[in-house]
């Protein structure tokens, strides 16, 4: 076939259109990013301490979308809505809140604040494990991924990362059932927008929509 440069209206220079037997190619080239326009890589090892460092294994520093993000994900409560392409990185912006909210309620250890393990616990001196402890308002995660089908994925995937700081993640969805005593002991439940509707519609001391103090929802424009 033959190959030309085609610089018309509406399509960016540089793309380029082949033509071959009952065919077009249109190949559109990537734009020239302005690196310095770029926010700076933040090195995690600087940026956490060596406990929180322990759910980014393998990876040595986040990439200029997380970076943008970082000190809002990881230093503060604010709500964030992150829109960016598929590949850009935003589970790691997820694992980012993660940390940083059972570092503040003391499900992991928080260096800043060597007692911030023992804030939860009740007149029955309740510990980790206790029932008070688990239905303490505010202390668990709930990740809403878009589909039944992602769930058991965002599970293996979630719990894989967070297994050196000995996080206990669970999905609980039309399929995966939770006993009460199982519920409480998770510390992230990975669910679904039809199962989660279905759980905000109890109330009352120990639901899961009191004990819920991070909430994400993945791919939010499907739900």
């Amino acid at each position: 076939g033959t190959k030309q440069y085609y610089e018309p209206k509406g399509l960016p220079p540089g793309t380029e259109r082949e033509y071959g037997p009952g065919y077009e190619m249109v190949t559109i080239s990537a734009p020239i990013r302005d690196q310095s326009k770029l926010h700076p890589r933040i090195d995690l090892d600087s940026a956490m301490n060596a406990q929180c460092r322990k759910a980014f294994a393998g990876t040595s520093s986040l990439n200029p979308m997380q970076s943008e993000v970082f000190d809002a994900a990881f230093h503060t409560q604010e709500n964030l809505l992150i829109c960016a392409p598929t590949g850009a990185g935003k589970t790691n912006v997820a694992m980012l809140t993660f940390v940083a909210h059972l570092r503040e309620k003391g499900i992991i250890k928080n260096e800043k604040d060597p007692y911030a393990a023992y804030s939860h616990i009740g007149d029955d001196g309740g510990g980790r494990n206790s029932s008070s402890s688990q239905n303490g308002e505010g202390r668990k995660i709930v990740y809403i991924a878009p589909m039944k089908a992602l769930a058991q994925e965002v599970v293996e995937k979630f719990s894989s990362k967070l297994k050196p700081l000995n996080v206990i993640v669970r999905e609980l969805t039309g399929d995966m059932q939770l006993t009460r005593l199982e519920a409480e002991s998770s510390d992230i439940i990975v669910t679904t927008p039809e199962k989660w509707d279905v759980v905000t519609r109890k109330g009352g001391d120990g639901s899961l929509s009191r004990t819920c103090g991070l909430l994400i929802i993945d791919e939010v424009h499907l739900n």
